[in-house]
């Protein structure tokens, strides 16, 4: 069959090397799905090399190259290895199918076919696929922006800093290349956080060690007190707190908690850590960073997390909220929860569960 490379419906290809098979599964799927077919696991290669399908229904056995061999070739091409593939089995055998995951398969299926569950399970990769390649060309463009955009920006920076520096300009001259610096830092660090945001969603934790949280958050205040908008932190923590981390993520986490709780506070903040183990979870610690700076809306505490929420797109003034979006992004990471409430009075409490191991 010929692929119709206009169609807007998800590439499917059958590979199986009996006809009543193919025919089956394109009276199930060929209202939804433009299909292709291969008769056997070599044809399967050369036509994916033609023409990536973003599915493979693929059968195991079939002369010459079974599917599981047809599996890890795909799986391990930085080429096709996104591709989803559902092997397609005659029986039900749970080796079978701990072989197949271990080829790279996304999902198994055994014959006779069950209509709904066939349509059910390409409709659910079909989708996957789709945002997967959404997510694939947000990442592209933003590291494309955030390439073309860093070169003039660090002109602009540069350039700034330096008439600042050599000084003699009049005062509102000066005034104005010193907001004109600030917003070139502004928008620089802006895609920088998104740009790391980004690269966290396609990250996982691989390398952790055991690390005190006292101490951490002793350095990270220690740090901020540099700041000429710091606030004095006072800490609730209790000695020997250790926690499984990433220690590289942990310590952003708790630099951009406080220093946005110094941002919005008016007086002291406050961070109170404890272990807590109330049997409805594992045994964690529960890290609440309380502010004193006005109380949210529901709508922005129902939103505080989405980098990209903006509640008036016409009266937006202030920078996207990023930061926090990066932070519920690390705490999932670790597998924990994070939320904010208002406090009885004033100000806003953040408060997160983090499990002492991963």
């Amino acid at each position: 069959m010929v692929q119709n490379t206009l169609s807007q419906k998800p590439h499917v290809l059958i590979v199986d090397d009996d006809p009543r098979n193919i025919r089956i599964l394109y009276e199930i799927l060929d209202d939804d799905f433009d299909l292709r077919s291969s008769a056997d696991g070599e044809q399967a290669l050369d036509d994916v090399a033609l023409s990536p399908p973003d599915i493979i229904l693929l059968d195991i056995m079939m002369p010459g190259i079974d599917g599981y061999e047809v599996c890890r070739r795909l799986k391990s091409s930085s080429e096709y290895r996104n591709i989803k593939i559902i092997l397609v089995s005659g029986k039900a055998l749970t080796e079978e199918r701990i072989k197949g995951y271990e080829s790279g398969a996304d999902d198994f299926v055994t014959k006779p076919f069950d209509m709904d569950e066939i349509l059910a399970k390409v409709n659910v990769f079909a989708k996957l696929k789709s945002m997967e390649e959404v997510n694939k060309l947000k990442t592209d463009f933003l590291s494309l922006i955030s390439h073309e955009m860093g070169t003039p920006l660090n002109h602009i920076i540069g350039i700034s800093d330096l008439l600042i520096q050599q000084g003699g300009l009049d005062d509102s001259v000066s005034s104005s290349i010193k907001d004109m610096g600030n917003a070139a830092h502004n928008l620089s660090d802006k895609i920088n956080k998104i740009l790391f945001l980004a690269k966290l969603k396609q990250s996982s934790i691989s390398d952790v060690i055991a690390m005190d949280v006292k101490n951490m958050v002793t350095d990270v205040v220690q740090l901020l007190g540099e700041s000429p908008s710091h606030l004095d932190v006072n800490y609730e923590i209790s000695d020997g707190i250790i926690v499984l981390a990433d220690f590289e993520l942990m310590q952003k986490l708790f630099l951009y908690l406080l220093s946005t709780a110094m941002n919005r506070s008016s007086s002291t903040v406050l961070c109170r850590i404890t272990t807590v183990s109330n049997g409805e979870k594992p045994d964690g610690i529960a890290i609440n960073i309380v502010d004193s700076g006005e109380q949210l809306s529901q709508t922005q505490i129902d939103n505080y997390f989405d980098p990209f929420y903006i509640e008036d797109i016409m009266l937006h003034s202030e920078g996207l909220n990023i930061t926090m979006g990066i932070c519920q992004q690390i705490v999932s990471m670790h597998h924990g929860d994070i939320a904010i409430t208002n406090n009885d009075t004033s100000g806003t409490c953040i408060e997160i569960w983090l499990p002492v191991e991963l």
